[in-house]
């Protein structure tokens, strides 16, 4: 075994069996002494930041919640050059989103300290002299925080709650009056001095819809048809098969609309057997592109937290969000095509017809 096999491994093992408080102080003494992170300085030219640094969060549907503050900080920086370092399952929608940066992916398996992917990574970044580095997760795995610091960015600004210095420099507060998860992040923005708020407009391409187009011919899909999308990946596995089975039929006794299963990833095997037993169509593991087509195509979405949740919302689809009680205030912000149909704690059938009655008042089709 390679020397640098064996010290990489001892010092996994060293690091994994110290109390969290020694973990966190003993790479503070590291960044200190090896890469020393400056402290904040104030006052500062915002035209001098030219190179930024933005980690999103793990969590997709997190990461959307972002894309308001993020693209509000991107746009006053506008001088700068951004990398995003983010998950596969984010990546394509942030290009689309901002196409200028430059997008990063990480394994979320291989994201910890001493791996030897996040480790190189680690020590490309600490080489590229970021003026800026921002944290967007709220409570960053340790290994993000380190990574953070070795940028030794003159800002590295993160959530109060998700660390100290020498990791972060400028620390900021969730806004107590805002429980919208994006309303929330957006403090962060405005932090840093930026004021104008970017509305996000995603526009699908036109080969995403003849690629959809596609799709449909081959499910023998009407061109006409009033479709309505069923987040099954994400009913089935966490309300059960009996629940989504009783959501499914109910909602196929209104022959106004045609209906369609949709699953963005499979952790469950199961999921998209019982998707097919349904007999409707099945849209599963489709590209970003191909998400956001098939979100443009429909008439309504069904879903909860999730990014087909997300996508309705950024398309401005129709879409109602089945949430627990706490998640609804913070993911779904309601209007006129956004509504929630909330539980304590676990769907009933009372949900079930919160659904199927906004589904049936979904606008009329248009007289030409």
């Amino acid at each position: 075994m390679a020397k640098s096999k064996i010290f990489s491994n001892l010092k996994r093992f060293t690091f994994g069996i110290m109390p969290s408080k020694w973990k966190s102080a003993f790479l503070a003494w590291v960044l200190t002494a090896r890469y020393k992170p400056p402290e904040l300085v104030f006052p500062w030219n915002p035209h001098a930041i030219s190179r930024a640094l933005v980690i999103l969060p793990e969590d997709p549907v997190e990461a959307f919640h972002q894309i308001v503050n993020y693209m509000q900080i991107a746009v006053y920086f506008e001088t700068a050059s951004f990398v995003i370092f983010c998950t596969g399952k984010v990546s394509a929608f942030f290009r689309y989103i901002h196409p200028e940066a430059t997008v990063i992916e990480y394994d979320v398996a291989q994201r910890y300290l001493f791996s030897h992917e996040f480790d190189e990574q680690a020590k490309i970044f600490s080489k590229e002299e970021f003026d800026l580095c921002l944290v967007l997760e709220h409570a960053p795995d340790i290994s993000l925080l380190f990574l953070a610091g070795k940028t030794a960015a003159a800002i590295r600004a993160g959530y109060t709650e998700a660390g100290a210095f020498p990791f972060f420099n400028m620390h900021i507060n969730a806004s107590p009056d805002k429980r919208y998860r994006s309303e929330q992040n957006c403090v962060l923005a405005r932090a840093l001095g930026a004021t104008i708020e970017k509305k996000v407009h995603w526009s699908v391409s036109k080969e995403a819809q003849e690629e959809i187009a596609q799709m449909f011919h081959e499910f023998s899909i009407p061109s006409a048809a009033r479709l309505v999308g069923i987040d099954v990946g994400l009913f089935y596995p966490v309300f059960g098969e009996e629940w989504t089975q009783a959501l499914c039929n109910e909602l196929k006794k209104n022959k106004t609309f045609s209906y369609y299963c949709y699953i963005g990833e499979e952790l469950d095997e199961s999921v998209s057997p019982f998707a097919a037993s349904l007999g409707l169509p099945l849209f599963s593991k489709l590209s970003a592109p191909r998400s956001a087509a098939l979100v443009a195509r429909s008439t309504g979405i069904i879903s909860g937290k999730s990014i087909f949740f997300e996508l309705a919302n950024l398309l401005k689809k129709p879409v109602i969000g089945i949430f627990e009680e706490k998640q609804s205030a913070i993911y779904c912000q309601q209007s006129a095509v956004t509504k929630a149909a909330t539980y304590s704690s676990t769907p009933d059938r009372g949900v079930i017809e919160k659904v199927v009655l906004f589904v049936n008042n979904f606008e009329a089709p248009r007289k030409a």
